[in-house]
Formats: structure tokens, sequence, C-alpha cells
């Protein structure tokens, strides 16, 4: 499945051309790529003499900022930064700042705030521009959900994708674990992936980047291995909304302070479905600030404000527990003040 991302930095550079012409931006290309070899123009290849004299604006919208990445990163030598090198040049590269120019500062393009990682961005002369990129991603990608109407037919009460679970992703393992000792698997429609997509590996040979989210419990005993591709977030199937009450959202970032959700976080909200939210801290207000209205008079969403990563996730866990365990009578009568909710999100 192709997602044509260029169409959103084409809307970007339109919107900076009723400013200025000169400006060169900066995206990674293919789509998904965090290599700096495939940090290209939009509108490129540009000559020596443009890449100088015009104002750079680097896009890292998509995913979460990681400095260190880039820090010492080796880029391989093309032509041009032959040319860099040969005028005494070398050291011009900082960071994201592949291409030297007159000007003492660039523009980074992100979307996430409360970032330590902005900062150290800001201290290396780049100038930071917010928009919640996966905001206008997800309008694309589920434009027909609006045209959709849930046909309910429950056999789960909670809905979760949890496919990839490396990297930032790591808490999801735990997370699944948790949902086994609470007896809660048999609620859940939710596969997992015991060898992670992207790296190969299955869990047990993992080197954890936080210890504390490795599982001990074999999780493929528990839930069907899962056969999605990196692209199903792209899209939705209404077939799972309809068999289920509740999406429970793994977003990208969970052991994190920063905010930065995802079109993950959208889904649910152009479908029409409630939701419970395994973000950072904070991340329901975030939405709330954009209009939206989440479920706090209907269940307990006190886990949102919890700092700690790893009783936030129990007390997620914990309140799946007792929605699972509602008398019949009161799951009616909350699931239909949720549904409004969810109605209006929508």
């Amino acid at each position: 499945m192709s997602i044509p991302l260029d169409r959103l930095y084409h809307y970007i550079n339109n919107t900076v051309k009723e400013i200025t012409d000169n400006i060169i931006i900066y995206r990674f290309y293919p789509h998904g790529s965090k290599k700096l070899e495939d940090l290209q123009e939009l509108e490129g290849p540009c000559t020596w003499e443009q890449v100088t004299l015009m104002i750079s604006l680097y896009c890292n919208d998509q995913e979460p900022l990681n400095y260190e990445l880039y820090q010492n990163y080796e880029l391989a030598d093309s032509l041009f930064l032959k040319i860099v090198k040969s005028l005494s040049l070398q050291n011009s590269r900082v960071n994201l700042k592949i291409r030297p120019t007159i000007y003492n500062k660039v523009l980074l393009l992100h979307s996430e705030q409360r970032s330590a990682e902005l900062i150290k961005y800001q201290n290396q002369s780049f100038i930071p521009i917010y928009y919640w990129a996966h905001s206008i991603i997800a309008l694309d990608w589920f434009r027909f959900a609006q045209h959709c109407q849930q046909k309910k037919n429950i056999t789960k009460k909670f809905l979760i994708y949890n496919r990839a679970w490396s990297g930032t992703r790591e808490y999801r393992l735990k997370f699944a674990e948790t949902l086994i000792k609470l007896e809660l698997e048999n609620n859940c429609k939710m596969n997992i992936n015991p060898v992670e997509p992207e790296l190969g590996i299955h869990y047990d040979s993992h080197t954890f980047l936080n210890i504390n989210w490795r599982p001990s419990t074999v999780l493929e005993n528990f839930f069907p291995i899962s056969t999605a591709h990196s692209h199903y977030s792209a899209d939705f199937d209404l077939a799972d909304y309809e068999a289920t009450d509740i999406e429970v959202v793994l977003e990208t970032l969970f052991d994190d302070s920063r905010l930065h959700l995802t079109e993950k976080s959208l889904r649910p909200i152009a479908v029409g479905q409630p939701f419970i939210l395994a973000g950072t801290h904070g991340s329901l207000e975030y939405l709330r600030s954009y209009g939206f209205k989440t479920f706090m008079h209907i269940w307990d969403e006190r886990y949102d404000m919890i700092e700690d990563p790893y009783e936030r996730l129990g007390v997620i866990a914990d309140l799946m527990k007792q929605i699972a365990n509602w008398a019949p009578r009161v799951r009616e009568q909350k699931l239909a003040e949720a549904q409004a909710i969810a109605d209006y999100n929508k």
C-alpha cells in the first residue's frame, strides 16, 4: 500500500510560499526512514547556490525527535559533501542540519510538546515550528470514516492493536503480560508479535532499552500472532470496531515525558469509538486542548496524570478490569454515554 505523504509536504510548501520563495524543505524519503542520507529536498535536487543562499526547513514531524541518533551520525559522502569538505566546511553539519548555508539558524518542523529533545535542538540554533502532523495525516488516511455507520455485534470488550514493540514501544509487551495476569485476555481482541517485525528478533533475545518492560510470560500462548503490516495504521477495519466496545490505544510514546500523539489516537475518534489512551501523561488533556471530549465522567481517567509509566500502565489495566466487570445494566448505560461523546468527537 502506498501512502502519499508527500502531499502533506507539498501542502506545507504551498503554505510557506505564501510568505517566501526563499526556502528549501527537507523531508525523509522514502517515508519512515531515519537515515540522514534520506533527508532529501522536497523539490530537489537543488544547486549549490540555492542550498547556500536559501532558508532551510528540516521536517522531523512524523517521528519523535531523537537528537542523540544524529549527533555522531556518519553521513555517507556524496559529491556535495566532498565539495563541502574540500572547502573546509566539514564541520558545518549540525545534527539534522546537513547543508551549510549563509544563515546562522535553520527551521525545524516538529510535532511534540514538553520536550527535552526539542531544547537540545534549540540550543544548536534550530528554530522550532510546532504543528500536530498526525492530525493532518489522519484527516487524509481516515477520510472515509465519516461515511461508516457501525452495526455492533460485540464479541470482545476491548480492541487493542499491538504490532511492533521495539524502541519506545517496548512497554506493549509488559502491557500484554499485565492483561494476562488480570485474566483479561479473553476480553480483548488483540494479537501479539513475538518476533519484532522491524528487527526480526524474538522478545526473549531482545536487549531491552528498559529492562522493566521485559515479559516473563510466553505471550504467544495467550494471544494470536499478528500478521499485520506496518501500513495498517493508515487504515481501519470497521469489523474490528463493530465487534468491540472500547479501543485501548497503545501510542508510540509511553515511557517518556513528551507529548506526541500519532494517528493511532485519532483512529477511534474518526471511526466513532470510545477509547482509553495509553500514552505519556497528560495525553488526554492534550486531546482536550484541541476540542475533543474524553470520558472522565463515565470512567476514571486519572491514569492520564500519573507521571510514573509503570504505575500508569497498571492503573490502565485495573480500569479495564473494572469495565470488564460492569453489570449488564451498568454497562449498557455507561457505554451509551460514552458513545454520545464518541459521536461528538467524530
